[in-house]
């Protein structure tokens, strides 16, 4: 991130001179070479800054919203832009486009699907389909064998690792009563790791 646009988009938002200067000296942490560029990864303020980078591509979306009814949502740097065709979907992206590169970011090629919604889709952790309830995406389940791969290893505690699987079951279901799919249950992902790792368990174990 280009600590000259943080500061004045807060300049922007007309955030209090001591404000800007906190900022200032939080950006100014990590950047020994004083390139103007980076920030604490894991910081306090760091999703605060994060949010307020993207706030001019949210006040785009927000003209097209009117423009051409397009619908967009985003949770810090993840976003979705959905159009009802694809001429003013185009529209929306080079528009989009523009506004990244004034703020000196790009979009990551792995991480960007563009298509129709039928098909569902991949968002935060979840996997998207029309009239469907949500269900981990791939990633997501991908990540949560890996990790349990990795406490597996390090400990072998079968005790942590259950822990460890029911807060990532928490999580996928955390605020999002009658949103996610009954069939993601905690016994579903606690056989779906142990399957993975090849771990054979007593029944009492599983259950």
């Amino acid at each position: 991130m280009d600590h000259q646009i943080i500061l004045d988009l807060l300049k922007q938002c007309r955030a209090r001179p001591a404000i800007t200067c906190i900022v200032g000296e939080y950006l100014s942490l990590p950047d020994h070479n004083s390139s103007g560029k980076g920030m604490v990864a894991g910081g306090a303020l760091s999703p605060l800054i994060g949010a307020l980078y993207l706030m001019p591509l949210d006040k785009l979306m927000k003209d097209l919203q009117g423009s051409l009814g397009v619908r967009y949502q985003r949770y810090m740097d993840d976003f979705v832009i959905f159009a009802p065709t694809r001429h003013k979907l185009r529209k929306a992206i080079k528009q989009m486009y523009g506004v990244l590169d004034n703020l000196k970011v790009h979009v990551h090629p792995k991480k960007r699907f563009i298509g129709p919604t039928r098909k569902g889709f991949d968002f935060l952790g979840y996997w998207l389909e029309p009239d469907k309830p949500l269900t981990p995406s791939p990633v997501s389940l991908s990540r949560l064998i890996e990790r349990s791969h990795q406490l597996h290893e390090q400990t072998a505690d079968l005790h942590r690792l259950r822990e460890y699987v029911c807060r990532w079951h928490q999580w996928h279901h955390g605020g999002l009563r009658g949103l996610t799919a009954r069939t993601s249950s905690f016994i579903w992902a606690w056989q779906y790791v142990t399957k993975a790792l090849r771990l054979n368990l007593a029944p009492e174990i599983i259950r």
